[in-house]
């Protein structure tokens, strides 16, 4: 009877302890759909985000320029694309090495270091 006790608790502690070394899952049919609907429904944000970036890094008079009227909106509109395109093609996977992954690519523009000041500093001497 002594030694039941510590087996049952072995056999307890063990199932706890059980780790899964399996290959880590790929994306699915869900992963695709829900990405395609978080970038229809969050593509706005991406007119603030832009002009945000451009006003740390560039200045005020570029960030509402270009970030708010130019690169803002353009990068709505690929995300509102990809969106729909990742909701459509959801249920099926595409081309060989592609399977439910996204396809949408990251900024081409993002952390380039530009030479030039930004347009607007106050002291420019």
């Amino acid at each position: 009877m002594k030694k039941i006790f510590p087996l049952i608790a072995l056999f307890c502690l063990l199932g706890v302890a059980h780790a899964d070394i399996s290959m880590p899952k790929g994306p699915t049919f869900y992963d695709k759909l829900g990405r395609g609907i978080a970038n229809i429904a969050f593509s706005p944000a991406e007119i603030l985000v832009s002009q945000w970036e451009l006003l740390q890094t560039e200045g005020a008079t570029v960030g509402f320029s270009k970030g708010l009227l130019v690169q803002g909106p353009s990068r709505m509109i690929m995300d509102m694309g990809m969106g729909v395109f990742e909701v459509v093609t959801a249920p099926f996977p595409l081309a060989d090495g592609w399977s439910y992954s996204s396809m949408k690519m990251e900024p081409y523009d993002s952390m380039v270091v530009r030479p030039y000041p930004p347009s607007d500093m106050e002291y420019w001497y």
